[in-house]
């Protein structure tokens, strides 16, 4: 049996082309990056380990706030409605 290895979802937006570009990559090729990121933890027990729509729906705002925040020009195609529990940051952080 052939043991796959864990992934990480990297989405980013492409001005140029007006894409988000969506990919996975090897978890382990990615955690020196990690450990200096900003990350969010999302423990699935607050969601009562449910991946619904609903819980996609969240997840699919906080990922676009995030790139708007650092991509400005995004912010006039996202017509999302904020979660009520999302943390509000006025100042993204510094790259």
């Amino acid at each position: 049996m052939n043991k796959r290895l864990p992934r990480c979802v990297v989405i980013a937006y492409d001005e140029e082309a007006q894409s988000l570009q969506i990919c996975t990559m090897h978890r382990e090729s990615l955690a020196r990056r990690m450990d200096a990121a900003m990350v969010v933890p999302w423990p699935l027990a607050d969601e009562s380990f449910k991946l619904d729509d609903e819980f996609a729906r969240k997840v699919g705002g906080l990922v676009f706030g995030l790139l708007a925040a650092h991509q400005p020009e995004l912010k006039q195609y996202i017509s999302v409605t904020p979660h009520p529990d999302a943390v509000k940051q006025p100042n993204p952080p510094a790259d």
